[in-house]
């Protein structure tokens, strides 16, 4: 059966380009978009200006071409997009607020994870660009405005958290204020996620965030060198992808040469390197996307303390913070922060019981059905814990001096650093069986040695008095008791 880019539905009008410069299609057509994106952002910041034209101009604009460049992209796979919105929003129409964001994330994850299942069939572990990330964003777009909704037409506001009460919604959206946000053109292609009524503010040039005055205007022009860094960054790592990272292939992870001939401790340096070269594509896109929302004006924050203005407010990676953490926490705080978000609005905040667990759950589905998904995912909860469980009993034997204080932030540094890579590389890798393979190699030591982490190391080391909770004891939280799973589905029984 033909798959990848034998099926790729998106424009062939720059194949000849694409053969003279040894890309891919797909890869040439989104360099082709954002570039495009990037020359309309500023044309959208300098001419469609708030102040010079409607607020349905604005949006008319970021949808059309929204559309247009989806359509270059992905071709009639841009149907998708539309499809899953018109769903999302008859259900907002017709169903009952006290459910209606329930049905939304069912009907989206549905409809999203349909097409993680097509993928699988035509392009198992394949890279070639098609309209599934675009849809992941969209189920973040839909998803959060449902819950949105939910919260501002039946939930009392002083029920609510600080970042629940910032995105509440008290009417449904028009069609046109609907769309162009699944549409616009901004984050279409790679994200960052934008919230909704970040977008709305954004269109009609106000920001109540910062101010009592709901009509005051937005800073339209980032500083030149905020879009120039971003975009000189996204270039650097792209010239990255195109020249180093091929030598160092993550598919040499299941060569036998790899897994019988190389020494353990050359197998790991191996694994770290990979792993970190591998970061390079989404540091380009996510670079790239951010500096096409900042030259559109999109992305300004507020006031820093000493007055300067901030434009973090569409920002999916803090690289130097994530290269250089030193622990765990620090590490998932600095990646893909939009759908860290996102999880935080629509489960963390709201599951009664096994929050983490819950968070980790919907993550893993969204990301889609790859086994070594699911393996990053069990680890990365595993290390959290495990991380969480050192912190409190050890680290306190290295807070007596400035020096001692250091050697343990180097010490963590590393060890998150090898412990990343061995956590993330079934992420990359995808396959099951390969998956296993490394491990066993390693005879599972992360694993193991992040159980006695969370079992023995506070028996050993006692944490001080006045230290929270156990990992053992936050662990035991996660798995629900067989009452508690009967309880979740016949409360799902009755809302059906």
């Amino acid at each position: 059966m033909a798959g990848g880019r034998a099926l790729y539905a998106g424009s062939r009008v720059f194949q000849w380009l694409a053969n003279f410069v040894g890309l891919p299609i797909d890869q040439l057509n989104f360099i082709i978009s954002q570039s495009v994106m990037l020359l309309l952002a500023v044309l959208y910041r300098k001419v469609l200006r708030h102040q010079n034209v409607s607020v349905e101009t604005r949006q008319i604009f970021t949808l059309s071409c929204g559309i247009a460049l989806g359509y270059f992209c992905f071709g009639h796979q841009i149907s998708h997009l539309c499809v899953q919105g018109t769903l999302a929003y008859i259900v907002m129409n017709n169903v009952n607020p006290e459910i209606l964001h329930r049905r939304v994330l069912f009907i989206s994850m549905l409809y999203l994870s349909s097409l993680h299942l097509l993928r699988l069939q035509y392009e198992f572990g394949g890279w070639t660009l098609d309209i599934t990330g675009p849809v992941m964003i969209a189920t973040q777009k839909v998803t959060s405005i449902a819950f949105s909704l939910h919260d501002g037409l039946t939930r009392p506001e002083d029920k609510l958290t600080v970042h629940q009460r910032k995105h509440i919604i008290k009417r449904i959206p028009t069609m046109l204020e609907f769309f162009s946000y699944i549409f616009h053109f901004q984050t279409l292609l790679c994200g960052p996620l934008v919230f909704y009524n970040d977008y709305i503010d954004f269109v009609k040039g106000t920001n109540p965030q910062v101010s009592k005055n709901p009509e005051e205007v937005f800073i339209e022009s980032p500083p030149p060198k905020q879009v120039v860094r971003k975009l000189a960054g996204s270039i650097f790592f792209g010239l990255f992808l195109i020249f180093v990272v091929p030598f160092f292939p993550v598919n040499y992870l299941k060569d036998p040469k790899y897994l019988y001939e190389t020494s353990w401790y050359g197998q790991l340096l191996y694994l770290v390197i990979c792993t970190s070269f591998a970061r390079c594509k989404y540091y380009h896109a996510w670079l790239l996307g951010e500096a096409v929302a900042n030259a559109s004006g999109l992305g300004f924050n507020g006031f820093t303390t000493d007055g300067k203005p901030k434009w973090d407010l569409v920002s999916n990676i803090d690289i130097l913070k994530f290269e250089l953490s030193l622990n765990v926490r620090d590490t998932v705080k600095t990646w893909n922060k939009s759908t860290q978000q996102w999880l935080k609005m629509i489960v963390y905040d709201r599951a009664p019981t096994h929050k983490t667990l819950l968070t980790f759950l919907l993550s893993a589905l969204w990301h889609g059905f790859y086994p070594g998904y699911y393996f990053t995912f069990f680890g990365g909860a595993l290390f959290t814990m495990a991380a969480r469980s050192v912190r409190r009993s050890i680290r306190p034997y290295f807070q007596s001096s400035r020096q001692m204080a250091f050697v343990y932030d180097i010490i963590t540094c590393l060890s998150t650093k090898v412990g990343l890579a061995y956590i993330v590389f079934p992420f990359v890798i995808v396959e099951f069986y390969a998956s296993l393979q490394v491990y066993w190699n390693f005879y599972f030591i992360g694993h193991i040695l992040s159980i006695i982490a969370i079992f023995l190391l506070p028996k050993v080391f006692p944490p001080p008095e006045g230290q929270s909770k156990s990992a053992r004891e936050e662990m035991d939280k996660l798995i629900p008791t067989a009452s508690e799973i009967n309880r979740f589905f016949q409360s799902r029984k009755a809302l059906n």
